[in-house]
């Protein structure tokens, strides 16, 4: 039996007949029987359409850091609507929103919105190669930086055991479709393996346009850099002339107001921010140095959107920063989540279970091995079997994290230690139940 009631079967099956597979990304295919149809979200919560309630901890991947439908923030996208969006022009709210997110980052000296995280980290990497006249790019395995073709290698969708030597990595091709001349421009090396990077460098540093790293792995079990590895990342490029590019679009405004690079104390040249900043409404944005900004200053690096700016999604960038501002809806993900990850550990150190909680109170994964993950190629050793089979049964209990453990569980403002309580009790009753099957 699947995860469908009767009403979600029938929805779906309209789904699928007008939408490829009843989805509009890939992501959101759980199976014909276990994908779900939703009617709404309420603060933290889901509903399905055949009224079933769920304790959100998907969040929409990330986007969700206030809650859904969050007043004031709906508010705001209304009244802009009701005004009007697109004009082909500057336009008076997406200023007041890029002053808000540059107020909020503090470190960049100018910016651009675009309206996903796809498009900012492909117009970033076009920067980075304009700007350096290189055409190489470093990327690092399990990381995932949007579909576009220059990045779809080695992503967390990846065989982590079919990626080549840890010492001559091979870029594991995402997707077909890609032409294969494409593969000769990027590089993908094992994350929080700085020497495999100097090492790159050495041998082909005059060809390195930019590194192009998610701070924390975001599609990888949260897993966290080691220390002192992004201020290496930093002096390297410093070092042979190629920019870092910090893909922030989940850490941004998750980790707290100023996103990995408050939280890691480490600048890039170019961030690229997304989900968290919305709210859940589609906005993004490249920020970066003022020497970058010459790139699009003077012209010549091609970078545009019909909608990138528009005033939907910059009254829902201004929004969501005014609420996150004051520092109260960071406390409470940090109290819940804080309560959620202890809670997960305990529940597996209970049991014996060989596991570990992985990453931040407002973004972490479990990771079932005897030792926590370093890098993506540790990915072998997780018992995702088990794994899956918890939160399948967590869902059929009425709290949603992913089901793949590779994405990390969310938490949003508007859930409190109460729902970090209800997670963690359907987490033990769900183990149990698997473990004793």
């Amino acid at each position: 039996m699947g995860l469908q009631g009767q009403a979600s079967k029938e929805w779906f099956q309209r789904a699928s007949a007008a939408l490829v597979n009843g989805v509009s990304s890939q992501f959101r295919y759980w199976g014909d029987d276990d994908t779900l149809v939703i009617e709404k979200g309420e603060g933290g919560y889901l509903v399905d359409v055949d009224g079933r309630r769920y304790l959100d901890l998907q969040c929409g991947f990330g986007p969700i850091i206030l809650g859904h439908g969050d007043p004031a923030v709906s508010g705001a996208v209304a009244e802009a609507a009701g005004e009007a969006s697109s004009f082909a022009m500057t336009q008076r709210r997406e200023v007041e929103a890029a002053e808000k997110v540059m107020a909020a980052l503090r470190w960049p000296s100018r910016m651009r919105f675009t309206n996903t995280g796809t498009e900012a980290t492909m117009h970033a990497i076009r920067l980075a190669r304009g700007m350096t006249g290189r055409d190489v790019i470093i990327k690092f395995e399990g990381q995932y930086h949007g579909m576009h073709d220059y990045v779809l290698f080695s992503t967390a969708g990846g065989p982590a055991g079919h990626m080549g030597s840890r010492f001559r990595p091979v870029p594991w091709q995402s997707s077909s479709g890609i032409p294969e001349a494409i593969r000769s421009y990027i590089r993908t090396l094992p994350y929080n393996d700085l020497d495999m990077v100097e090492r790159t460098f050495k041998s082909e540093g005059g060809s390195i346009a930019a590194v192009i790293v998610e701070p924390m792995l975001g599609n990888a079990f949260g897993i966290m850099p080691a220390d002192g590895y992004l201020a290496g990342l930093r002096r390297l490029c410093d070092e042979y002339g190629a920019l870092l590019i910090f893909d922030e679009v989940k850490t941004g405004f998750r980790l707290g107001l100023g996103g990995a690079v408050a939280h890691f104390g480490v600048t890039p040249d170019i961030g690229t921010y997304a989900k968290a900043m919305g709210n859940g409404f589609p906005v993004a944005a490249i920020a970066m140095s003022d020497a970058v900004a010459e790139g699009w200053r003077r012209s010549g690096i091609a970078q545009a959107g019909t909608y990138s700016g528009n005033a939907v999604a910059a009254a829902a960038a201004t929004a969501t920063i005014d609420r996150l501002a004051d520092g109260e809806a960071f406390r409470q993900i940090e109290a819940t989540g804080t309560r959620m990850m202890e809670g997960l550990a305990k529940t597996l150190a209970d049991r014996g279970i060989a596991g570990h909680v992985v990453g931040q109170p407002a973004m972490f994964s479990v990771f079932l091995a005897e030792e926590a993950p370093k890098e993506f190629r540790d990915v072998v050793n997780h018992d995702a079997e088990t794994y899956d089979a918890v939160a399948m049964k967590m869902i059929t209990k009425g709290v949603m994290p992913c089901p793949d453990a590779l994405e990390p569980w969310f938490v949003c403002a508007a859930q409190t230690t109460d729902d970090a309580e209800l997670a963690v009790e359907a987490f033990a009753d769900s183990l149990d139940e698997v473990l004793a099957g």
